[in-house]
């Protein structure tokens, strides 16, 4: 159906009310703008015709980066389901002018014209200067967390992604009725020691118990499985304190002693925090309880942490240091065992200041991470790759497969698969020759989304290492429930072989033999000496990187190491 003409009174009549409207509607599946009214026109600034231009090659043009995501999973739900779905959500709009965002409500209808069009019209009002009932915007939390994608399938809680999307307008629901939101980040440590003692089953039961413990603590509030042995809570600030501290107690009576702990992060949430905002600063207070028992709660201290930011050179001179090329790649050779012949490369960041000189990952990783802009060194590394990769092919090196290493919050994009697959077709590089390296740690959050994403990029060629393995809890559990073709035995295990009467040396010797049976291949990184790395191809491992064999290093247009300044 084409697109939809409203009559010239029609029109008229929409475009001169005095509230925020826009219509749209979906063409050849792209949304299109049909109209917008005067009032939305002041709201952001703009004549009509370019607010139309704009809508029209971006709906989140205005929209702050992390809610775009939560955007479009709604327009997916309000395509899929039509007048089944309710699209009543608060989000963040950038203030015309200025680099400043405000709270914006939107909910919308669909109509159905005479002729069969579906239009749908969306009203908006900025939330710091409308009057707002929030009960026009109450979810239902239940009915957005049934799904796989939102939901952690052990403890049937709301996950990482379904807190960090709509945790904002629990916040706003909370301020609005008079109330100081508070977030609560909740570790419980050993967890390790606790599934070596009682067994797995047991600690996934223990994960089990504490959500519920939580949720009967904390009614009508936020309670999340945020990562792994973490819970995230949006709760009220009143009474807090000692709410906690009988979780704590009744936590301690759960466990049946020391066998496990608890400890809790809080902060006081305030007016213009970012989801990610709040998850840095609780995470902040959780690393200042350190590993004294008699210690288990922290309030946050926005003086602390500002002394101990001493990366914000790196985050004030990312974007330069991409855009003039102070990231280098430097690549490590992997060596197959039985060859003893390269094959494959490592990707490694390096960053090469102007006026600072070569400076390791060590330094700048962490500042990135922890200001979540890990993306945008990601999709720059693999870019550099394939470029690379496309000239070695014209000058006729023999190619071998590159691994990048990519983050949860590359997969927590809802184009990830596109604007990875896009990058490499543009250079005409195949998709066999891109491994993607995944942490442990990152497996933990949307398990169904990553899972989701893994499968189609498995599908286009790509495939997938497990980094770091044995480095948490859940290692063998996560090579049941996600595909991968090779494991990297983390180093810790190479690099203490003869502690403890050798029983790392009896691990790696098990752990080899089950990813053989599971059909997965084995890595040792780290691997320092000749006494290593006797040992591991002992062991059957199927390759070899470390320093012993070749450091990390810069290659020419002939894949020639270039540099021998090796990080």
């Amino acid at each position: 159906m084409g697109r939809y003409q409203f009559s010239p009174q029609q029109r008229k009549d929409y475009e001169s009310l005095p509230i925020p409207l826009g219509v749209y509607q979906i063409v050849d599946g792209k949304v299109v703008t049909l109209l917008v009214s005067d009032a939305m026109c002041q709201m952001h600034g703009m004549p009509r015709h370019e607010l139309i231009k704009s809508l029209d090659e971006s709906m989140f043009g205005f929209v702050h980066p992390d809610d775009i995501g939560r955007l479009a999973y709604f327009g997916q739900q309000e395509a899929k389901l039509g007048n089944r779905f309710k699209y009543d959500l608060i989000y963040r709009v950038k203030e015309p002018h200025t680099k400043d965002y405000y709270l914006m409500h939107a909910f919308g209808k669909r109509v159905v014209e005479p002729d069969g069009s579906k239009l749908l019209f969306i009203f908006y009002y900025k939330i710091d200067r409308s009057p707002l009932d929030f009960k026009k915007s109450d979810m239902d939390y239940v009915e957005h967390f049934k799904d796989e994608y939102n939901r952690d399938a052990l403890t049937g809680l709301p996950n990482r992604h379904f807190i960090m999307n709509f945790g904002l307008e629990k916040v706003g629901k909370l301020r609005f009725s008079g109330k100081q939101p508070a977030a609560v980040l909740v570790n419980l440590s050993n967890m390790k020691g606790y599934n070596d003692q009682f067994g797995k089953p047991a600690g996934d039961q223990l994960l089990v118990g504490v959500g519920k413990l939580l949720t009967r603590t904390f009614p009508d509030q936020i309670v999340s499985r945020y990562q792994g042995d973490r819970f995230l809570v949006i709760a009220d600030q009143d009474q807090l304190e000692a709410k906690l501290l009988r979780v704590h107690d009744q936590f301690k009576c759960l466990v049946g002693g020391n066998a496990a702990d608890i400890a809790f992060g809080i902060y006081k949430i305030q007016i213009g925090d970012s989801m990610n905002d709040i998850a840095d600063h609780v995470h902040y207070a959780l690393s200042q309880i350190g590993t004294d028992r008699r210690h288990f709660l922290w309030h946050y201290d926005n003086a602390a942490e500002k002394r101990d930011l001493s990366g914000n050179y790196y985050l004030d001179n990312l974007q330069k240091a991409i855009d003039q090329h102070w990231l280098k790649v430097f690549f490590q050779p992997i060596f197959d065992n039985k060859s003893q012949q390269i094959s494959d490369y490592e990707a490694l960041a390096r960053w090469q200041d102007p006026e600072r000189g070569l400076i390791g990952p060590g330094q700048f990783i962490p500042v990135i991470e922890k200001r979540h802009l890990t993306f945008m060194l990601d999709s720059y590394m693999l870019e550099e790759v394939v470029k690379k990769l496309r000239v070695w092919k014209q000058n006729g090196v023999a190619l071998h497969p590159v691994s990048v290493n990519l983050s949860h919050e590359d997969f927590d994009r809802p184009a990830i698969v596109d604007e990875l697959t896009q990058i490499v077709d543009k250079y005409g590089v195949d998709h066999s020759l891109i491994v993607i390296e995944i942490t442990e740690r990152d497996l933990a959050g949307n398990q169904a989304g990553l899972q989701e994403k893994m499968n189609q990029l498995h599908a286009l060629g790509f495939k997938f290492w497990m980094d770091d393995f044995g480095s948490g809890y859940s290692s063998l559990n996560s090579l049941y429930e996600y595909r991968f073709d090779l494991i990297k035995i983390d180093m810790k295990f190479v690099q203490h072989l003869d502690d403890n009467n050798g029983v790392n040396r009896k691990l790696m010797k098990s752990l080899v033999k089950v990813a053989r049976e599971m059909g997965l291949q084995t890595l040792t990184e780290g691997v320092e000496t000749t006494d290593q790395y006797d040992f591991v191809r002992e062991i059957g491992c199927d390759k070899t990187q470390g320093f012993l064999l070749v450091k990390p290093t810069q290659l020419d247009d002939y894949g020639q190491a270039v540099s021998k300044k090796e990080l």
